[in-house]
C-alpha cells in the first residue's frame, strides 16, 4: 500500500512538472514573439528581464537568471520544500524556453499591429501562465520579495505584487518612452489576467442568484418544474419586519438568467433578487449530467 502511494505521489509529481513545462513554453512563446517586438512590457521577474533588454540589450534568458538566482538565495528559508522545487523547475524551464526562442525565432506576422500583439499576447501568455499556476507551479521573480516585504510589514501579498509590479512597468516605459507602448501593455496585461483567472478557477462559468421573497415556496416549485434546476434555502430575517423567512439560492448557466428572472417575478413582482458572478460551477447538472426524468417525474437509475 505504502509503495503503491510513493508511486502515485511521484506520477502526479511527474505530470505536474511536465504541465509547468508547457505552460512556460506558451508563456515564453508570447513573450519573445509579441512582447519583446512591440516593446511591450511586463510585471515580475520577466518584466525585469525585458527591462535590462530594453535598456542595455541583456538578453532575456540571461536576465531570468541574473534576476532570480538572488532571489532563490533570500528566499530559501520561507519557501517549504515542494514550492521550492517547483519555483526553481519553474524557473528553469522558462529559461530554457526563453532560451530556445531567442535562438529559433518564428516570424510572425502582423504587419505592426501592437493591437494584435497585446491581444494575442496577452491570450498565450495567460494561457501559459494559468498552466504553470494550475499545476501549483510558479516562476519566481518578485512573488519571493512579496513574501519577504509581508512577513516585516503584514501588507497583502497581492497589494504588494501590484505595487512591485507597477514599479517595473514604469521604469520599462521610461526606458522605452514610448506612450501607445503603455496602451498596449495595459490591454496586454488585462487580457492576460482574464485569462489566467479563466484558466485556473475553471472553465464552466454561470451566475448565482440569491432571491428574497414571501412566495419562495411557490417560486421553487417552479424553477425546479420548469428548469429542472434546484435551490437552497438559507434561513433569514427581516431586519424590518424582524420576521424568519427563508432566502432561496441557486446557480444557473449564463443563457438561464433571463428565465429564471421572468420567472420570478412572474409570481412575485416585489422580489428582491441579487445576480453574482460565478467562475466555477461543479456539480449536477453542470460538471455531470443530472438525473434524467421519466415521462412520470421520477427519477432513472443509469
Amino acid at each position: 500500500m505504502e509503495k503503491n502511494y510513493k508511486n502515485l505521489n511521484l506520477t502526479k509529481i511527474f505530470k505536474e512538472l511536465f504541465i509547468i513545462s508547457l505552460g512556460c513554453a506558451i508563456y515564453s512563446f508570447a513573450i519573445m514573439h509579441f512582447n519583446v517586438p512591440n516593446k511591450l512590457a511586463e510585471g515580475g521577474g520577466t518584466g525585469i528581464s525585458l527591462l535590462l533588454l530594453y535598456s542595455i540589450g541583456l538578453p532575456v534568458s540571461i536576465g531570468t537568471i541574473l534576476v532570480n538566482i538572488p532571489l532563490l538565495i533570500i528566499g530559501y528559508k520561507m519557501l517549504d520544500k515542494k514550492t521550492m522545487l517547483y519555483t526553481v523547475y519553474g524557473i528553469i524551464m522558462l529559461t530554457f524556453w526563453i532560451g530556445i526562442f531567442e535562438k529559433y525565432n518564428i516570424e510572425i506576422e502582423i504587419g505592426g499591429d501592437r493591437l494584435l500583439a497585446a491581444v494575442f499576447g496577452g491570450l498565450l501568455a495567460g494561457l501559459g501562465l494559468g498552466i504553470v499556476f494550475l499545476a501549483g507551479g510558479t516562476t519566481g521573480g518578485v512573488d519571493i520579495v512579496a513574501k519577504i516585504v509581508q512577513l516585516y510589514t503584514g501588507s497583502s501579498i497581492g497589494r504588494i505584487i501590484q505595487i512591485l509590479d507597477g514599479v517595473i512597468i514604469a521604469l520599462t516605459f521610461v526606458v522605452v518612452k514610448s506612450f501607445p507602448a503603455i496602451l498596449y501593455t495595459l490591454i496586454y496585461i488585462f487580457i492576460c489576467t482574464k485569462v489566467i483567472d479563466y484558466v485556473v478557477e475553471g472553465g464552466v462559468p454561470g451566475k448565482g442568484v440569491m432571491i428574497v421573497s414571501s412566495e419562495i415556496e411557490t417560486i421553487t416549485k417552479k424553477i425546479q418544474e420548469d428548469m429542472n434546476r434546484g435551490l437552497t434555502y438559507i434561513k433569514g430575517q427581516g431586519s424590518y419586519s424582524k420576521k424568519d423567512l427563508n432566502i432561496g439560492y441557486c446557480v444557473v448557466s449564463r443563457n438561464e438568467i433571463g428565465k429564471l428572472k421572468s420567472l420570478v417575478y412572474k409570481i412575485d413582482p416585489r422580489a428582491f433578487v441579487t445576480i453574482t458572478e460565478v467562475h466555477d460551477i461543479i456539480g449536477e447538472g453542470f460538471s455531470y449530467d443530472q438525473p434524467k426524468k421519466s415521462s412520470l417525474g421520477f427519477k432513472k437509475n443509469q
